[in-house]
């Protein structure tokens, strides 16, 4: 069974403290002159075991089980309790195990009683119980910041998907408003405008969906995925599909569509530029001969650069506004933070937009 990142962690962290503080006797008797030999080094091992153990005992033991449970006066009685723990383990590590069997000095005097030795202790008693419970603020905090970053994700994961939900009944809406208006004038250009659209719509929900009609992509990756990249040159063949569905509905349409650089190579989040056409398509002049819908898609040592620049058209635009930009650089601050530049400039005449995209 795989363990989970958090697990891993938490475990690595406790091995590291433990083996950290079983050292400390280890290395202070190979620095130290005064403290050299066996017993010192015995003791002191022996010593770091029970503490650890009682460490350990109050973080998994006590904390763990009855904190959860906000249990909080049986976890005091369990301090205590753990507190004497290490008293008693320290007594029979030392006095009858360490010293009886492998002679170690005794630093205690013959006539040591209970009492005494309960006092001589409590102080490292309660630091062995205060690092139980720093082990369980320590695992706490961890498990904090992991169910925080997974909320983070989550909340990533719905706004995506819900900016995803918004451009494909928006891109349907606009092309289904061309189509009808095609049939409507019983154009013979209404069926090869539904296959276009049968074209994209496929893309759509296949290919920027991260899976194919069996529901895996070509990756192996499950479709319920929503940041999931395609190969840049299907990005572009479905920007010129949708291109050749307009200009059905705009047949004098003046289109220049160039593409230069290797688009093989790289891939791309779906659906990010599909507001710049769409927005050009529908907000601007696109039958003036000097003044065509310019389209530029350049690929240069890992960067994208994509303009549009379109006539401003002097109809009025709907009252109803879009939501194709503000969705794009949405996704774009989601998707690929700190990587790109979206510049947006008009003038009386032209409307243009830059995007500048590391891939």
């Amino acid at each position: 069974m795989k363990l989970s990142p958090l697990l891993t962690n938490r475990a690595l962290l406790r091995v590291l403290l433990y083996v950290s503080i079983l050292l400390v006797p280890i290395l202070t008797a190979a620095i130290n002159p005064e403290t050299k030999g066996v017993p010192y080094t015995l003791f002191g091992i022996t010593f770091n075991t029970v503490f650890l153990l009682t460490a350990w005992v109050e973080h998994a033991l006590v904390l763990n089980r009855f904190v959860n449970r906000q249990q909080y006066v049986l976890a005091a009685l369990g301090s205590i309790a753990a507190g004497f723990f290490f008293i008693g383990g320290r007594y029979v590590a030392e006095q009858e195990i360490t010293r009886v069997l492998f002679g170690a000095v005794n630093y205690y005097t013959e006539d040591l009683t209970v009492g005494y030795y309960i006092m001589d202790n409590q102080y490292f008693a309660i630091k062995a119980v205060a690092l139980g419970a720093l082990f369980k603020l320590l695992e706490d905090w961890l498990s904090h910041q992991q169910e925080r970053r997974e909320l983070v994700g989550e909340k990533t994961t719905a706004e995506l998907a819900f900016l995803k939900s918004q451009i494909n009944p928006h891109f349907l809406f606009n092309t289904l408003n061309n189509i009808y208006a095609l049939a409507y004038a019983k154009s013979d250009a209404a069926p090869g405008a539904i296959l276009k659209l049968s074209e994209l719509m496929r893309y759509m929900l296949y290919e920027s969906a991260g899976g194919s009609s069996n529901g895996v992509s070509g990756t192996g990756k499950n479709t319920n995925g929503l940041s999931h990249k395609v190969a840049l040159s299907k990005e572009i063949q479905y920007l010129q599909n949708l291109v050749d569905l307009e200009k059905l509905r705009v047949p004098n349409a003046q289109v220049q569509f160039e593409v230069d650089g290797n688009t093989d190579l790289y891939r791309v989040e779906p659906m990010l530029l599909i507001s710049f056409v769409e927005n050009a398509f529908k907000h601007g002049d696109l039958t003036d001969p000097n003044h065509p819908l310019v389209i530029h898609l350049s690929v240069r040592q890992g960067k994208l650069v994509a303009d549009v620049l379109n006539k401003k058209s002097r109809h009025q635009k709907d009252t109803t506004g879009g939501i194709g930009l503000p969705n794009v650089r949405r996704r774009l601050d989601l998707l690929y933070p700190n990587q790109y530049l979206l510049t947006v400039d008009e003038d009386d005449q032209t409307y243009s937009c830059r995007l500048e995209l590391a891939l």
